[in-house]
């Protein structure tokens, strides 16, 4: 497989994931601001979407050299979504427990 295809299929991977996580961001907790400004997308993007999406669309590049060995063409594509959505829970998951063992061990109230 040729460098340019796996850096293409990386970038398109890594919008889709971007774009997820930032909807789900801001269907989930828009209603908390009264309205959803360029500044808050393009901060839930740096604090949110890039975290998760750099190491899912790595996993899932990975992940693909392998999956492209199935022959059967709708086999190959439903392989895909599932391994692209179970990847991206997975490391969604990751990010939440991290973001909570951080908040536990630092914590500015405790000595």
């Amino acid at each position: 497989m040729k460098i340019s295809a796996i850096l293409i299929k990386f970038l398109i991977v890594f919008l889709l994931y971007t774009l997820i996580v930032t909807w789900y961001f801001i269907d989930s907790f828009g209603s908390l601001t009264d309205a959803v400004t360029l500044t808050i997308v393009l901060k839930i993007v740096k604090q949110f979407g890039l975290i998760i999406s750099i190491p899912a669309a790595i996993l899932f590049v990975i992940a693909d050299i392998f999956i492209q060995k199935i022959k059967t063409v709708w086999v190959l594509y439903l392989t895909r979504c599932m391994v692209f959505f179970c990847l991206l829970w997975l490391v969604s998951i990751l990010f939440s427990v991290y973001l909570i063992t951080n908040s536990l061990l630092d914590n500015p109230f405790m000595k």
